[in-house]
C-alpha cells in the first residue's frame, strides 16, 4: 500500500510496491521486511476458503502483479475482490458475503495463476507441515529457554532432521531463528521506554550481556543507545509521518463505487404504552440544554460566532457558555513590565462577558491556558502559537492572574452573579497526552492553588475538575488518583467535569493505534458500543458512589459522538440521531450534557475551505444549520415526565399533551471505526454505517381521554431537515454565494405534517424509519 516490502521465500525474492500484489502459494513458507515507512496488506485464505475453492492441495500458482498491470482486466479484478475482502471483514455484518468473495478471490487466483510446475511433491508438503509445528513451539515459547533438542522431541523427529529443515527453508539456524524472533520483540519494547534489563529478560535472554551482544550485532548499537534514538527521533517521525489512512487508499480505490454490503431487512418494534395520570412519571432533566461550547474565548468575539449564539438562545436556549483559552496571549490579560512584575488587560474579556450577560448565558470558564509569560515551556498541542498547555513557571504570579481575574469580574458584574459561575482548570488528559509538557503533580498543584486562591475571595464560588476523556476517567491512576489526592489536600472539585468521547481504551487497541494518529486530535478507535454515552455515565456513577462522591454534580463539558474534527458524518442527519437517541438514554445520568460544538469555526487548526468539511459544529463557519441543530431544536419540545421508552421511542408529556420521539440511530462499521477509510468525498458520507434496513416502530398508546387530538409530525432525514443533503442535492457547490446560504436556511427545515385524529381511548403511532431518521410526534387533546 505504501513504500516497498520485500518478499522472501525458498525459490525468489520480490520487491513489491504500492497498488503491487504478490500471492503466496499454500505450503511455501516466505518472510517480509519493510522500511518504517512502508505499509503492507497480507490477507490469508483458511484451508476452507481453498477447498470451496476446488483448490487442490497440491495446486501451486505464481502471481505477481506489478504497476504496469494496472490496466490488465484480470489484475484489476484481483485487486478488487481483495478491496471487497478487506471491507467487508472490517465491517462484520454479513458474512456470507465475506466467504463468498473469499472464495471467489482464491478460485480466480487458482484459475488465472496455475503454476506449470504446479504438484509439489508429498514429502516436501510434510516436510513444510513439519516445519511449521517447529515454528509454532518458537512462537509460543520464545520467552522461555527452548532448545533444538526441545523442539524435536515435542515433534517426534531426530535434532539433525529439525536442524535441516530450518536451514534448507528457512536459511538459517534453530538458534539464529530464535535469536532473531527474541530481538524483534525485544526491540519493540525498546521502543515504548522498556530498560535493557527488563528487556534482556523478558525476551529469553540469558544476561544482559549476551543481549547486549546479540542486539549489536543484529542493529549495529547498543540496546541504550537504540532506545535513546528512538526517543529522540520520536516526535520528528510523528510530525512528518504520512496519514496511513491515505495509504489504504491504494486497495480501497479499486473497491466497487457503491456499497458492498445489501439492504437489509426491515425491523419491527411493537409496544403498548399506557400513558397514566397526568402527574405521574420520572421528572426529565434537559441536560442537553445545559451547556453550550464556543472553541476559544477569542472566538466569543468574532461576529459569525455571536449571531449564532444569539440564534442558538433564541431557538433552543442554554444556560451555560463553556470556552478555552480565557488566559491565551491572544486575549491579553496577563502583561508584565519591563522588570517582571505583572498588569492585566480586561479588555477583550470585558467585550466577552458583556456579550455573554446580554444574550442571557452563565459562563463557565476554563482557567486557561497558560499565558507565554508564564509558560514553564513554549510546547503546543495546535497549529495556534497562542495555546500553550503546560505548568507555570512562577507561582506567585499565577496565583495574581486568578486573583486579579476573579476581583474584576466580581467587581464589574456583582459577587451574586459570579457565584453562578462554573470555574475549571484545563483538561487533565493533557498530562497523559504531553507528559513532557505537565506532570499529574504539577497538575494537582496548579489545581489546588486555583482552589484555594477562589475560595479565599469567596468559598461559594465553584471550581470542577479534572476534564477527562473516558478512558483517563475510569483509569485507577487517572480521575480517581486526582480526586483522592485532591480530597488529601482539602480541595475536592465542587463538580465532576468529563470529556465523553466514544474512544475504546487505547491500551487495549495498541495494534491499529498507528492507523488513527494523524486524526488532529487524540489517537484513538471509536467505540463499538452503541450505548457509549449511557455505560460510561453509569461506571463513573458507580466509581463515584464507591468513592463517597455520589452526591457530587457530574458536568459533561464536552460530548460529541466522533474524537475527529474532519468526519463527514457530523455534517449529515446521522447526528440528528445520535443525538436524540442519547440525550434521551442518558438525561438523568449527569447534570449538564455539553454538545461540542456550537460552530465549525475552532481556533485550534487551521480550518479547511469548502461549506462542509466535518467540523464539530451544528453550525457550519457560514452559519448554516446541520440536522444536528435541528433535532435539539425538536428536543425543546420534549415534556416535563417521562412515560415509556425503548429502542428507538421515547414517548413524554405534560397534561394533557403527549410527544412521541421515533428515532433510527445505525451505528458506525468497524472498518471506519478504525478510520481505514479517509472522507474527502462528500458522496461517501453515508457509506462509513452498519448496514441496517428499515425500522418500523408500532406503538400503542393506552389511556388518553376520549376525543379529537391534533397530531403534529415533524421529521429529519435525509430529504428533510438536513442542510448538508439539501446542499449534495444543489451539486455540492464549493462555494456559496449569500443567496445560496439563504436558500439552505430556508429549505432545509424538518418536514411537518398536521392532522385532526379522533380517539376512544387508544391511538396507534406507526412509522417506518429509514436510516439517520428523526420523528416527533406531538399530541394536544383539542378543546371540546
Amino acid at each position: 500500500m505504501h513504500g516497498e516490502y520485500t518478499v522472501a521465500t525458498a525459490d525468489e525474492n520480490c520487491t513489491v510496491g504500492a497498488s503491487e500484489v504478490y500471492a503466496v502459494s499454500p505450503f511455501t513458507l516466505f518472510r517480509v521486511s519493510g522500511g518504517e515507512d512502508a505499509g503492507l496488506l497480507q490477507i490469508t485464505l483458511s484451508p476452507e476458503i481453498l477447498q470451496r475453492a476446488e483448490w487442490r492441495e497440491k495446486q501451486q500458482i505464481s502471481c505477481y502483479l506489478t504497476r504496469n498491470s494496472l490496466n490488465d482486466s484480470i489484475a484489476r479484478e484481483v485487486r478488487r475482490r481483495c478491496a471487497a475482502v478487506f471491507r467487508l471483514y472490517f465491517q462484520q455484518t454479513d458474512q456470507p458475503e465475506l466467504m463468498r468473495q473469499a472464495v471467489e478471490l482464491a478460485a480466480l487466483l487458482r484459475r488465472e495463476f496455475a503454476a506449470v510446475e504446479s504438484a509439489r511433491p508429498e514429502e516436501s508438503i510434510n516436510a513444510l507441515k513439519l516445519l511449521e509445528s517447529a515454528l509454532k513451539i518458537i512462537h509460543t515459547n520464545w520467552k522461555q529457554a527452548i532448545s533444538l533438542s526441545e523442539a524435536a522431541a515435542q515433534l517426534y523427529v531426530s535434532e539433525s532432521y529439525l536442524s535441516r529443515l530450518f536451514k534448507k527453508y528457512l536459511g538459517r539456524t534453530f538458534t539464529k531463528y530464535l535469536v532473531e524472533l527474541r530481538l524483534t520483540h525485544a526491540a519493540a519494547d525498546l521502543e515504548k521506554g522498556t530498560s535493557v534489563t527488563d528487556t534482556a529478560y523478558r525476551n529469553g535472554f540469558k544476561s544482559d550481556n549476551s543481549f547486549i551482544d546479540f542486539f549489536k550485532k543484529a542493529y549495529g548499537c547498543t540496546p541504550g543507545k537504540y532506545r535513546q534514538q528512538i526517543k529522540q527521533t520520536a516526535d520528528t517521525a510523528a510530525a512528518s509521518r504520512e496519514d496511513v489512512t491515505d495509504w489504504l487508499q491504494e486497495l480501497l480505490q479499486y473497491a466497487d463505487g457503491g456499497e458492498v454490503q445489501k439492504p437489509g431487512a426491515v425491523r419491527t418494534v411493537r409496544k403498548r404504552v399506557r400513558l397514566g395520570a397526568a402527574g405521574e412519571g420520572e421528572l426529565i432533566r434537559q441536560s442537553w440544554h445545559h451547556t453550550v461550547n464556543i472553541g476559544y474565548a477569542r472566538d466569543g468575539l468574532i461576529g459569525s460566532v455571536q449571531a449564532q449564539l444569539r440564534r442558538a438562545q433564541r431557538e433552543i436556549g442554554f444556560t451555560y457558555l463553556h470556552f478555552h483559552g480565557i488566559f491565551d496571549d491572544d486575549m491579553r490579560i496577563y502583561q508584565e513590565h519591563e522588570d517582571g512584575s505583572p498588569w492585566f488587560n480586561f479588555a477583550y474579556a470585558d467585550l466577552l462577558f458583556d456579550f455573554i450577560q446580554e444574550i442571557g448565558l452563565i459562563p463557565h470558564i476554563e482557567l486557561g491556558f497558560v499565558p507565554l509569560h508564564l509558560a514553564k515551556n513554549d510546547k503546543t498541542l495546535f497549529d495556534n502559537p497562542n495555546i500553550h498547555i503546560c505548568m507555570y513557571n512562577n507561582p506567585e504570579k499565577w496565583q495574581a492572574l486568578i486573583q486579579a481575574s476573579l476581583s474584576h469580574w466580581i467587581d464589574k458584574y456583582g459577587l451574586s452573579n459570579v457565584r453562578q459561575w462554573r470555574f475549571t482548570v484545563f483538561s487533565m488528559n493533557y498530562v497523559e497526552m504531553t507528559p513532557q509538557a505537565m506532570t499529574l503533580e504539577e497538575y494537582c498543584e496548579m489545581f489546588e492553588t486555583v482552589y484555594r486562591t477562589l475560595k479565599t475571595i469567596d468559598p461559594e464560588l465553584k471550581l470542577g475538575g479534572g476534564g477527562c476523556f473516558p478512558s483517563i476517567a475510569l483509569d485507577e491512576n487517572g480521575l480517581l488518583r486526582f480526586l483522592r489526592e485532591m480530597q488529601e489536600h482539602g480541595c475536592l472539585p465542587d463538580f465532576i467535569t468529563l470529556q465523553c468521547y466514544p474512544h475504546e481504551n487505547i491500551v487495549q487497541d495498541m495494534e491499529f493505534l498507528h492507523f488513527s494518529a494523524n486524526q488532529m486530535s487524540i489517537p484513538s478507535i471509536l467505540s463499538k458500543d452503541r450505548d457509549f454515552t449511557l455505560h460510561f455515565l453509569l461506571k463513573i456513577r458507580e466509581l463515584l458512589a464507591k468513592n463517597g462522591w455520589d452526591t457530587m454534580p457530574v458536568v459533561v463539558e464536552e460530548w460529541n459522538s466522533t474524537l475527529w474534527q474532519r468526519d463527514l458524518s457530523s455534517d449529515t442527519c446521522y447526528k440528528a440521531a445520535w443525538l436524540v437517541k442519547n440525550a434521551l438514554q442518558s438525561y438523568d445520568r449527569a447534570d449538564s450534557l455539553g454538545y461540542w460544538l456550537l460552530t465549525d469555526f475552532i481556533d485550534e487548526w487551521l480550518v479547511p475551505g469548502g461549506v462542509f468539511h466535518g467540523g464539530y459544529g451544528l453550525f457550519t463557519m457560514g452559519g448554516i444549520p446541520k440536522a444536528g441543530y435541528q433535532v435539539l431544536r425538536l428536543l425543546n419540545r420534549i415534556g416535563e415526565r417521562r412515560v415509556d421508552a425503548g429502542e428507538g421511542w421515547f414517548v413524554s408529556r405534560t397534561d394533557s399533551t403527549i410527544q412521541v420521539y421515533l428515532y433510527h440511530y445505525c451505528h458506525y462499521d468497524a472498518l471506519y471505526r478504525y478510520r481505514y477509510q479517509k472522507l474527502t468525498n462528500p458522496h461517501d458520507a453515508y457509506k462509513v454505517f452498519e448496514n441496517s434496513g428499515n425500522l418500523k416502530i408500532e406503538l400503542e398508546l393506552c389511556g388518553l381521554d376520549a376525543g379529537v387530538y391534533r397530531e403534529e409530525s415533524w421529521t429529519i432525514d435525509r430529504t428533510n431537515g438536513s442542510t448538508f443533503d439539501k446542499w449534495m442535492e444543489m451539486g455540492a457547490p464549493g462555494v456559496m454565494t449569500p443567496e445560496d446560504i439563504a436558500y439552505l436556511n430556508d429549505s432545509a427545515q424538518p418536514l411537518c405534517r398536521i392532522r385532526d385524529t379522533d380517539t376512544a381511548g387508544v391511538m396507534r403511532i406507526e412509522a417506518e424509519l429509514k436510516p439517520h431518521e428523526v420523528r416527533l410526534v406531538v399530541l394536544k387533546k383539542r378543546d371540546s
